[in-house]
Order: structure tokens, then sequence, then C-alpha cells
């Protein structure tokens, strides 16, 4: 197993349920509250440590309350957080989000994680050459990732970068990553087009991996375009299914897999992360994906496909 490195945000998520989200000046009852950790960094780092990665989160925290329960956790979740940085004085990053009959509205507040910039990662840049495959996502400032990824691509590491919030990617580092997987509403403000879906696609064959929802995931192998489908469930929390599936993506890639079955892989996790409430409590384990993948195997046999 090759080793992994998730550099990216962390964060204390707050949810709401709600049967009615607020209009402007607005308010309304909720149904329930509960915390949860996440960020898209550090979900990451747990979806793909479930499934059996070997783990390494690169991130900030506060010197709150909050960044002794996120540490806690993650260190359960068996992700190595000795590069972990804490900043004084500076509270660790929030999300606050409404859920709102199976989807969600979400606002970030980055505390924290500003300070995952050049200067933190000047002094771990050394170290994430110990790795073979590294994670980024964009809630972090974006001049660090720009300033570790021509290294990272000097050294022939593999380099995921799931870019969401959506931002305008600059060529040359779009060049120097290995895979880039932003959904299909975030693509064309990633590379700053507004070509087609499947006319950006052929441009970057086997690099670009466009997660679609309840369809599944397109790619280009050079030959076609592919459509990887997503499994069938009903949904209850979609929060952190993309993270899922960049967790889950990431540990097949490790394992040696092909991008079709590792997206296939990243395909199951989120499906099954999505029928439980909070970005974490869904993401399955090993066992569930490998249950998942023997139920589908025996429909298949009784000839009654389920779930693609």
């Amino acid at each position: 197993m090759q080793r992994i490195a998730v550099v990216g945000s962390i964060n204390m998520d707050y949810f709401i349920e709600t049967e009615v989200l607020p209009k402007i000046g607005e308010t309304v009852l909720g149904e329930n509250f509960f915390l949860s950790i996440g960020g898209k960094g550090a979900n990451q780092a747990v979806a793909a440590a479930r499934l059996g990665g070997n783990v390494s989160l690169f991130g900030s925290v506060g010197d709150d309350e909050n960044s002794e329960i996120i540490i806690k956790k993650l260190e359960k979740e068996n992700i190595n957080l000795v590069n972990l940085q804490s900043v004084k004085g500076t509270p660790t990053g929030a999300a606050f989000i409404e859920l709102c009959q199976s989807e969600n509205r979400i606002i970030v507040v980055p505390g924290a994680n500003a300070h995952t910039n050049i200067d933190y990662v000047q002094s771990i840049a050394l170290e994430l050459q110990k790795f073979d495959v590294i994670v980024f996502q964009l809630e972090t400032p974006i001049e660090m990732i720009e300033y570790l990824v021509p290294g990272l691509y000097e050294h022939g590491k593999t380099i995921i970068l799931n870019p969401a919030p959506a931002k305008t990617l600059k060529q040359e580092l779009i060049e120097k990553v290995t895979y880039i997987t932003p959904n299909e509403h975030e693509y064309n403000m990633v590379f700053n087009t507004n070509e087609s879906m499947e006319e950006l696609l052929k441009k970057y064959p086997n690099k670009l991996i466009v997660t679609c929802g309840s369809e599944g995931v397109r790619f280009f192998d050079g030959s076609e375009i592919k459509l990887v489908p997503a499994i069938k469930v009903t949904p209850v929390d979609t929060t952190g299914a993309g993270d899922t599936f960049s967790g889950a993506f990431s540990v097949a890639i490790a394992e040696g897999s092909s991008l079709q079955d590792s997206i296939w892989f990243g395909n199951i996790a989120a499906g099954i992360s999505v029928t439980k409430k909070g970005a974490q409590t869904g993401m399955p384990k090993r066992n569930d994906v490998t249950q998942f993948v023997k139920e589908k195997e025996y429909q298949d046999e009784k000839g009654h496909t389920q779930g693609n």
C-alpha cells in the first residue's frame, strides 16, 4: 500500500435540519441540531483511512476546544497527525450546514485553515516527498497548492486535486496534476471555459474526472468517454459524498487499481455514505464496500443486477 498525504482543511461542522429553508429576514423552526468533524481535508482523510489507506493529514487547527475534540477523533481514525499545525489566537475552521429534504446549503468560515499557507508548507515540503499519493482541495489558500505541486510533480508523485469550492486553475497547475475531480457544476469555472463536458473531457484524457451525482462519473480514456455508474441508494444526507469519493478514489489509486476500477470503488463508497446523516458519519469502512460488492455479484449471478 502506497502512503497517502491529504493536505487540506479541518473544520467543526454545525448541522441544522429543517423542513423548510428560511428566506431573507425569515425565522423558521429547525428539526434537529448536531456537531460533526468536517472540512474537506479531514473528510477525505477519514474516508481514506476507513477504507484501509495509510493516511497522514497536513493542515491547521486553532487553539480552541474544537481543535482538541477534532484531534482526538482523527487519532481514533488511525490518521497520522504529526505534521498538523496549531495556530495560536485563531479559531479552528467551522462550517454551518443546513439540511433540507436530503439536500444541503453550506457556509464555511476558514479560521485556522487560512494558515495552511506557503509559510506552513515550506516547513513540510520535504516531508511530503516521502508520500506516494498527495490529495488536495481548495478550502485552503490555492497559492500553497501552486507552490507545492511543481516539486511533487518533479518527484513523480501522484497528485489528486478535488477543486472544491470551485476556483479557476492556472494551466501550469492543471498540467502537473495527475487527476482533477470537479463535479458537473464546477468544471466550467475550474477550467475557465464554456466548452461542453464532452469537449473538455477529450482534452484531458485519463486526467479529468467529472462526478455527476446520481448519474455516476465520466472520464475520457483516450478512445471514448466512459460513464462509471453510481450505485442506487435512497439518500438521507448528501453532505460529504464528494469527499468520500475522493478518499476512496485515492485509496484505490494507491493500491494500484486501474482508473476505471478506482472510480467504481469511489462510487460505491460515496453511494453508501449518503445513506446516513453527517459528512463523516456515513463514510463506510472497507468491509462495507466489500459486502456491497459481494451482494451485487450475487444478484448478478441470479440475473437481478443491482447498483449499476
